[in-house]
């Protein structure tokens, strides 16, 4: 139970870190580009960590249905639901955008989990989400900006909707990566998953890359080199982390816990992107972690 706990987080850490990392780079480079790319490092870091872990049989080992979940699973987060979640990036705050899509994200999984693969939850669980997403809510609100005497949230309407499809395409992908991965291996089912976004995705991102543009600057060193570690993050670190959880613990109490994505990420936020925290936004991070607490309990 405490490792899936630990496994859920980290593959929060991982997405924080990649959101914060894209966000910087929605105005250099169209939203497809940047997740094709981002697929390929991920595709090279896991097939890198699958051959070294010996485990490379462990993909022949999956039933045809199996694979066929994993994939349909891959297809629907990373090159849709990611792709769909970078564009609400453009249109939003970092600090809004990331806590409506987990939001949502956790109340479709959750419904879907209950409904659909028979989870069973406690009061105490139920109630360290509602924390988790009153949290991240005083977050959202406390992550303003100020304009002379006045606050206002940096908020492009059509970025909403935008960002609760991702959430929806998330969600349907969880659901069938819980069917399809019980009893694979981690690494294994993260090849997978990976490589079928990659492949769909490059035939989408294919003309946009063969075309010439007059953004001369959009693939400086800098650029890709910030592509590559928002792979990293996301593939190396969150792929992996994400699909154990689901084996440990639950689609249900993995989505619950992935919420705690955007408490991560405000450290990363006030770094990078030189975001201030008011009082909302850190009393936002103490009760997320008092409902993180109460989920693992």
């Amino acid at each position: 139970m405490l490792t899936g706990v630990l496994m859920a987080l980290l593959a929060s850490l991982g997405w924080a870190i990649s959101s914060v990392i894209i966000k910087s780079l929605t105005d250099k480079i169209d939203t497809i580009t940047i997740n094709t790319i981002r697929l390929w490092v991920g595709v090279s870091v896991l097939l890198l960590i699958l051959a070294a872990s010996d485990e490379l049989g462990s993909l022949y080992a999956l039933s045809t249905e199996s694979i066929l979940y994993i994939i349909s699973s891959g297809v629907l987060a990373m090159a849709i639901g990611d792709t769909i979640y970078i564009k609400s990036l453009s249109l939003l705050d970092a600090s809004i955008a990331f806590p409506i899509a987990q939001c949502a994200f956790v109340l479709l999984t959750t419904i879907g989990a209950i409904m659909l693969l028979g989870e069973s939850y406690s009061l105490l669980t139920f109630t360290g989400g509602g924390l988790i997403l009153w949290g991240i809510y005083l977050i959202t609100v406390g992550s303003s900006k100020t304009t002379g005497d006045s606050q206002r949230l940096i908020v492009n309407r059509k970025g909403v909707p935008v960002a609760i499809v991702a959430a929806a395409a998330w969600a349907v992908a969880t659901l069938a990566l819980k069917t399809g991965s019980v009893g694979g291996n981690a690494i294994a089912v993260s090849v997978i998953r990976t490589v079928s976004s990659a492949l769909v995705l490059t035939l989408v991102a294919l003309p946009r890359l063969l075309r010439p543009t007059p953004q001369t600057n959009q693939f400086s060193t800098r650029n890709i080199l910030l592509v590559v570690a928002a792979g990293l993050s996301t593939y190396g670190l969150a792929s992996v982390s994400y699909v154990l959880a689901l084996q440990m613990i639950g689609a249900g109490k993995t989505a619950i816990l992935i919420t705690s994505s955007p408490l991560l990420a405000l450290p990363f936020a006030i770094f990078f992107l030189k975001e201030k925290p008011t009082r909302k936004t850190l009393l936002g991070m103490m009760i997320s972690t008092v409902g993180v607490v109460l989920v693992v309990i």
